[in-house]
């Protein structure tokens, strides 16, 4: 998938995911259906699994990791399972394959295609959220979005914004920038109001520039302006 110069972004925090993880979890049980073992696909689906496990009351947690996305909006050529899965935690139970969202929903049909391998009782899916343009969609789904937008999670925060940061001061060849510039680039390319930001993740964009300059890939210029390191 090529994405546009231009495309929305959304900034979640998490007090709104562990709705959304209740959400599902309210679904599950209004549906009848009494997992055994959760799956919670790496990286996205740690923090929704764990959260369901308590909502669920279940111990049994498990992680397959899919890899789809390389980056932020960066798609690889298609999910691969990485790393050994011990198909013994699933035999004969009922899974419960969790994961943050369905974009195209490959990443999902995957993990379940890969999970029946090992004979469970059945399998189910789970999302957080669901982008209508997704050609598979999950049996609990804790909101449905129907507008595409890159959704910035809680837990790759400053991964996704540092990403963003160098991506649009690249398309403004910004040498020398301010936070104020970056949040007028961010409003520019990808519709993030500088007023929401700040609301769902408050007094964050500094942290981002440490983050940044740690990771050697910017610098400080002095009276709070930066430049990249080349």
């Amino acid at each position: 998938m090529v994405l546009p110069e231009y495309f929305k972004c959304v900034i979640t925090n998490w007090d709104y995911i562990y709705g959304l993880c209740r959400n599902i979890s309210k679904d599950v049980r209004k549906s009848g259906y009494t997992p055994d073992v959760i799956v919670a696909l790496a990286r996205g689906g740690w923090f929704a699994g764990r959260v369901l496990c308590d909502f669920l009351n279940l111990n049994d947690l498990t992680s397959l990791k899919i890899e789809h996305y390389t980056g932020t909006a960066n798609v690889s050529e298609g999910p691969k399972v990485r790393y050994l899965f011990d198909g013994a935690s699933v035999k004969g139970k009922n899974v419960l394959i969790v994961d943050d969202i369905t974009d195209t929903g490959k990443s999902l049909l995957t993990a379940k295609e890969y999970i029946s391998r090992y004979e469970p009782a059945s399998v189910k899916t789970a999302t957080l959220q669901h982008l209508t343009c997704s050609q598979f969609k999950a049996d609990y789904v804790g909101e449905v979005l129907d507008e595409w937008a890159w959704v910035v999670f809680p837990w790759n925060f400053m991964e996704d914004m540092c990403d963003l940061t160098c991506q649009v001061a690249d398309k403004e060849k910004l040498k020398v920038f301010t936070v104020n510039d970056i949040k007028a680039c961010l409003k520019k390319y990808h519709q993030i109001e500088p007023t929401y930001f700040e609301i769902s993740q408050p007094g964050r964009m500094q942290e981002i520039m440490c983050e940044m300059e740690y990771r050697g890939k910017i610098r400080s210029a002095g009276n709070e302006r930066w430049q990249f390191v080349k």
